[in-house]
């Protein structure tokens, strides 16, 4: 049978509403960019350096639309979590209250922002947030790529109902396929590009300008789906760790996603090293990277199969201290492959969290003399920070966790030392900074359950040894200097000289470093008569455990120095000059029942107070005494302070005041 025309036209009507249902499904690209643009605003951008906030950063709230597209029990955890903002119409806000308060929601943590929306999808048209050049909080919008007008409107509506500083971006995005760091680095598929005229320059231009996105990764989407969004097969959990879909050898998408996955790992992350790429099996394009990090827990969408625990623990592991929570979906708003848990909640950064900026010490350092590390502190609250809970904890290999606190220096800038670390070594450690808003902030965020970590490098290489030998040697009273330049390509840790005359018995003497890698021994004769010749060899160490030895001339071998006669009185025999001669030992370890021994000259009987200054100036120490008269001379310093306290490790120097006379010299305390 014909239609008859009343059933064509009922067929027409049908067909149109279908058609409209589907072009504003989550999943159709606008069809007129200009009608989605009416309801945007385009603004100046914010005053730079603009710092992007990640997903994974501090939370205050988490914003979500009703009706659901979650199931009410994950409105449930995420009231316990943080403050709900569910956006909502009056007329519908009394079923949404009833909804919670029946489900068993905390509803101190629910709030309600009344607008009309088109639909649950709060991540795509939610806003972005970022903090200026100021260090003040705000929110970007951009023109959200379907036809939704209620949608685009929302991120201006939350920013004024809140008092936040807005700015309009000017180009057509979508928050399911943008994720960020939360230093300078953003990822998304290539519909930043196609949505927006392919106009690659005025795309990277916005990013930059209105978010602070220096390292701008524009990908082609391995999933080769409709949607192009990276939350469909990829995640930030950390500045330097990225979750990674994989999917079985016989799907149709394997070698594309593979290839995604080794991109990221021989891509550098913000902190300088490559990735640490996370996998999540989802053969059958579960949306397990569709999850959401809403401060120490994550919430991902399962599917009731098999693979559901292998996916949890994936997390578990990239991101230990969290709580790993899964979320099946309703039977009405199932979890779909293009379209999961994270598209329909969208955390809101805490615009008072504590920041902690830092470049890490990371992979081989070719040194293990004295670490600065830097960090930059910020509390957005305004509150001042605890001066006792700004520190670095750190441990070598497997030793006990310790702390050094950091010293402001300018601004917001914070700084401390370490030293005392040997070739080899293994060093963890993380920054920890508290503020008197209650918040506190660790870098890296899993603190001690995943730090950062750097090697010293390993020491195979020998000291070298360079010296002009003496010709000959008199039996002088004044002593003769012996000068060696040592050099290695880690740390000298001692030079000595041994020297015996003919056949006599063999000495062995700490050379002084005087700077510049020279070392210095002075001897005074002590020649028997008979003795003709003398002989000497010098043998340095580097701080390698154990250390690389190297010997001038040579293994067992002695430089020959004929001895010459000398009356007392000769007028060349060289003089000694008033000042410090030798601090030994230098590195100088204290709490092992050592003394430091500082070696002076003196030509005269004259008070002499010996001051000992940290790295900052302050006075430790101080001994006064009276010389002896003309010669050499020695004080002694057991390593504790004037208070009694024990010295901490680092750089240190010392002044001593022969009379009115002043000499200094440095000296290095290790652990």
């Amino acid at each position: 049978m014909k239609p008859t025309l009343n059933s064509r036209i009922l067929l027409l009507i049908s067909m149109m509403a279908i058609l409209t249902c589907i072009l504003t499904a989550h999943s159709v690209l606008p069809t007129d960019a200009v009608s989605n643009n009416s309801r945007f605003t385009e603004t100046a951008p914010p005053v730079s350096p603009v710092r992007p906030v990640a997903e994974f950063e501090p939370a205050s709230h988490v914003m979500i639309s009703y009706p659901l597209g979650i199931p009410v029990s994950l409105v449930v955890h995420l009231s316990n979590t943080a403050t709900v903002i569910c956006v909502v119409t009056s007329g519908q806000q009394n079923a949404a209250n009833t909804a919670f308060t029946n489900a068993g929601a905390n509803m101190a943590n629910i709030t309600y922002m009344n607008a009309t929306t088109d639909s649950y999808w709060t991540r795509d048209f939610g806003p972005w947030f970022i903090f200026d050049g100021n260090g003040d909080y705000g929110v970007v919008d951009f023109v959200y790529n379907r036809p939704r007008p209620n949608d685009n409107l929302i991120p201006q509506v939350f920013a004024n109902q809140n008092g936040l500083n807005y700015y309009g971006m000017n180009i057509q995005q979508t928050g399911g396929n943008y994720m960020t760091d939360g230093i300078n680095t953003a990822a998304q598929t290539t519909i930043a590009y196609s949505e927006n005229g392919n106009n690659q320059t005025n795309v990277n231009n916005k990013m930059q300008s209105f978010l602070g996105i220096t390292s701008y990764q524009v990908l082609q989407d391995p999933n080769n789906t409709y949607i192009d969004h990276i939350d469909c097969w990829g995640k930030f959990l950390a500045p330097d760790k990225v979750l990674i879909r994989s999917v079985p050898t016989s799907h149709a998408q394997y070698s594309e996603i593979e290839a995604m996955a080794n991109y990221f790992a021989t891509l550098n992350c913000a902190w300088g090293y490559p990735y640490k790429v996370y996998r999540v099996n989802t053969p059958s394009n579960q949306p397990y990277t569709n999850s959401l990090i809403l401060n120490k827990k994550v919430f991902v969408p399962i599917m009731n199969g098999s693979y559901d625990a292998a996916a949890l623990q994936v997390y578990r592991n990239a991101m230990p201290g969290y709580e790993v929570i899964g979320i099946t979906g309703t039977t009405s708003a199932p979890w779909e492959s293009t379209d999961a848990l994270h598209c329909r909640t969208h955390e809101i950064p805490d615009k008072n969290m504590l920041h902690i900026a830092h470049q890490p010490l990371h992979g081989t350092i070719s040194t293990a003399s004295t670490l600065d590390f830097n960090t930059v502190i910020t509390a957005h609250s305004g509150q001042a920070l605890y001066s006792d809970s700004l520190f670095v904890t750190y441990k070598v290999n497997s030793g006990a966790w310790e702390r050094s606190y950091l010293v402001n220096t300018t601004g917001t800038n914070y700084t401390t030392m370490l030293n005392g670390f040997a070739p080899g070594d293994t060093v963890r450690y993380f920054v920890h900074a508290a503020d008197y808003s209650g918040r506190s902030y660790d870098h890296p965020v899993f603190a001690a359950r995943d730090p950062h970590l750097f090697v010293i490098q390993q020491d195979n290489v020998a000291p070298m040894i360079e010296h002009s030998p003496l010709t000959t040697i008199g039996n002088q009273l004044e002593p003769v200097s012996f000068v060696a330049r040592v050099t290695d390509n880690i740390g000298i840790d001692t030079v000595t000289i041994r020297y015996k005359t003919d056949n006599m018995a063999t000495y062995t003497y700490p050379m002084e470093s005087t700077g510049d890698g020279y070392y210095r021994y002075l001897y005074t004769p002590d020649f028997v008569q008979g003795n003709s010749v003398f002989y000497y060899s010098i043998q340095a160490f580097d701080t390698a455990i154990p250390p690389n030895v190297s010997n001038y001339p040579g293994v067992g071998t002695w430089l020959q120095v004929p001895i010459q006669t000398v009356a007392n009185s000769d007028v060349f025999a060289p003089q000694l000059s008033e000042g410090i001669k030798s601090v030994y030992p230098n590195p100088f370890t204290v709490g092992k029942n050592l003394l430091l021994t500082l070696g002076y000259y003196s030509d005269k009987s004259v008070p002499v107070v010996w001051r000992i200054f940290n790295i900052r100036g302050q006075q430790i120490y101080e001994q006064s005494s009276i010389s002896k008269g003309s010669g050499m001379q020695e004080l002694n310093w057991n390593g504790f302070d004037s208070r009694g306290n024990k010295s901490t490790s680092g750089v240190y120097i010392m002044e001593i005041m022969l009379g009115e006379n002043s000499y200094k010299s440095k000296l290095l305390l290790s652990k």
